[in-house]
C-alpha cells in the first residue's frame, strides 16, 4: 500500500461533511493525508471532526434558497399543524447545485494544483468536485449521504454544468465520478447506481456528550424526537418538535434532541416528564428507544436504521421525501404529510409502528447495513481500486 493524498470536499451545510467524516478518518488511519475543503462557513464544523480544513470560494445564501422549498403556498389550510409546502423543488434545488459550484471551483482548483491529490471526493450535490478532479486529472470518487436523489438530475447536469468546466478547460467529465461510495443500505436504494461500492454505515452526528440517564420505558415506550438542523435554520415556524412532542408524550416516554440553536424554538411548551438532550450524538439515543419520529434527513434515518429502530417521518424538503418514500417502501416506518400531522394521528401511527412488523424490518436492515465493508476496509483498499 502507498500513502495518497485525498481532497475532500462538500458545501457548506454540516450534513454533508458529517456523512463523509467516517471514511475520511478511515482514511487517516489507513495512513493517507487527508484535506476536506468548503466555504468559510463550514470552517469551524470541518475543525470540529478533528480533520484539516481548507477554506475555498465564498459562502452562498444555501438558507435562503432552501427556504423556498418549505415555505408554504399561498393557498394555506389544512387541519394539520401547518400548511402544505410547494411540491417540484427540482429545478431550484438544481440552481442551488450550481451556486455553490460556481463558488467553489476556483478555489478548489488553485488548492489542487498546489497540493496535489491522488483523488477528490466530494458530496453528490459538490459539483465542484468532479470538475476539479478532471481538471486536475485525478479520479473522482462520490460520496453519497442518502438515497442516490442526484439519479433525476442525469440529464440536466452535464449540460447545466457545461460552462463552468469550460472555463476550466474541461471537455469531458462524468458528474457521477469514478466510482460511488454508498452508505446507503442496498435493499433502499433507488435501482441504478453506476459503479455503486456498499459502505458499512458508521454514525457520525457530529461531537457532542454521552446523554445522561434516559426516562424508564419499562411501562411506556421510549420514543425519540428530533428534527435535523435544517427546518429550524431556514423555516422555523415550520420546528413542529414541540407540538408533536405534547402529543406523543399522551402515551409515551419521549426524549427531544436538539442543537443549541433549536433550545429557543421549543421555549416553554414542552409538557412536564419530556427529557430534552442539547447536542447529544444521535446514536446514543436511537439504539435506546423504541422508535424515532423526524423530518427524513439522511443521517436520523440512517443512524435510526443502523440501531433497528423504526421511524416515523414528516418531511417538508424535497430530499427528505426521497429519503421517506424509501423507508415506506422498505416498511421500516411510516410518513405522514405536514397536513397530516395531527396530534391524533401522530399517536395512531406511533401505536400502529410499535405493535407491527416495522421493528422486525428496520431489524433486518440493520443486519444488512452491518454485513456491509466498514470505512477502514474502503479506505485501505482505494489505491488498488482507482489504480
Amino acid at each position: 500500500m502507498y500513502a495518497m493524498r485525498l481532497l475532500f470536499t462538500t458545501w457548506a451545510w454540516p450534513s454533508h461533511l458529517y456523512a463523509m467524516v467516517p471514511l475520511a478518518w478511515a482514511c487517516r488511519a489507513a495512513g493517507h493525508d487527508v484535506v476536506v475543503a468548503s466555504q468559510p462557513a463550514l470552517r469551524q464544523a470541518i475543525e470540529s471532526t478533528g480533520l484539516t480544513a481548507v477554506e475555498v470560494g465564498t459562502d452562498v445564501d444555501a438558507a435562503g434558497m432552501v427556504r423556498g422549498y418549505v415555505l408554504p403556498a399561498e393557498a394555506a389550510g389544512g387541519a394539520g399543524l401547518g400548511t402544505a409546502p410547494r411540491t417540484g423543488g427540482g429545478p431550484r434545488a438544481l440552481a442551488m447545485v450550481l451556486a455553490n459550484a460556481m463558488s467553489m471551483a476556483d478555489g478548489l482548483l488553485d488548492f489542487a494544483k498546489q497540493w496535489r491529490p491522488d483523488v477528490v471526493v466530494y458530496d453528490p450535490t459538490a459539483m465542484a468536485g468532479p470538475v476539479v478532479a478532471a481538471a486536475a486529472g485525478v479520479p473522482a470518487v462520490r460520496h453519497l449521504y442518502g438515497t442516490d436523489l442526484m439519479q433525476r438530475a442525469r440529464r440536466a447536469l452535464p449540460e447545466l454544468l457545461a460552462p463552468l468546466a469550460a472555463r476550466h478547460g474541461v471537455t469531458s467529465f462524468d458528474p457521477y465520478g469514478t466510482v460511488t461510495v454508498d452508505p446507503w443500505p442496498e435493499s433502499m436504494q433507488l435501482p441504478g447506481v453506476a459503479g455503486r461500492i456498499g459502505m458499512g454505515y458508521v454514525p457520525f452526528n457530529g461531537p457532542g456528550r454521552m446523554p445522561a440517564a434516559l426516562p424508564d420505558r419499562s411501562r411506556r415506550p421510549r420514543v425519540l424526537v428530533t428534527w435535523g438542523h435544517t427546518i429550524g435554520r431556514v423555516a422555523p415556524e415550520r420546528f413542529p418538535v414541540a407540538e408533536v412532542t405534547a402529543a406523543l408524550a399522551r402515551d409515551a416516554s419521549v426524549v427531544v434532541a436538539v442543537s443549541h440553536r433549536q433550545q429557543h424554538l421549543l421555549l416553554e411548551k414542552l409538557p412536564d416528564g419530556v427529557t430534552v438532550l442539547v447536542d447529544a450524538p444521535l446514536h446514543h439515543l436511537a439504539g435506546e428507544c423504541d422508535l424515532v419520529v423526524s423530518h427524513g434527513g439522511a443521517g436520523t434515518v440512517l443512524t435510526a436504521l443502523h440501531a433497528g429502530t423504526p421511524l416515523l417521518l414528516v418531511p417538508q424538503l424535497p430530499d427528505h421525501a426521497g429519503h421517506a418514500a424509501r423507508v415506506l417502501a422498505r416498511g421500516v416506518g411510516q410518513v405522514l404529510t405536514y397536513d397530516e400531522m395531527t396530534g391524533d394521528r401522530l399517536r395512531a401511527e406511533a401505536a400502529a409502528l410499535l405493535s407491527g412488523d416495522a421493528g422486525t424490518a428496520a431489524a433486518q436492515v440493520r443486519a444488512e447495513m452491518l454485513e456491509e465493508k466498514p470505512p477502514a476496509a474502503i479506505a485501505a483498499g482505494l489505491p488498488d481500486l482507482l489504480a
